[in-house]
């Protein structure tokens, strides 16, 4: 699945999960992590959609700042993990 397709699921689990559906101005390269988007409890959630929508299991070692940062790094970091 390419980040085109990636991008467009997170961005919409994320808007529904902890923006409560506004999604106005969320894009892919939006701070995640700077503008209190996602927090530790939201991180965990996210791993679990991750593994469940995409079948890729996140390790702890990975969840990391750099790694989700915004969309687009979370989706590189699911291209990079994809067996």
């Amino acid at each position: 699945m390419s980040d085109e397709r990636v991008i467009p699921e997170l961005r919409d689990f994320i808007a529904r999960e902890f923006l409560n559906g506004k999604d106005e101005g969320f894009d892919a390269a939006t701070p995640l992590i700077e503008w209190g988007v996602i927090d530790s409890i939201a991180i965990v959630t996210l791993r679990d959609f991750v593994a469940s929508r995409f079948g890729v299991e996140i390790p702890n070692s990975e969840l990391k700042p750099s790694n989700l940062s915004s969309l687009t790094t979370i989706a590189s970091l699911i291209d990079r993990l994809r067996p």
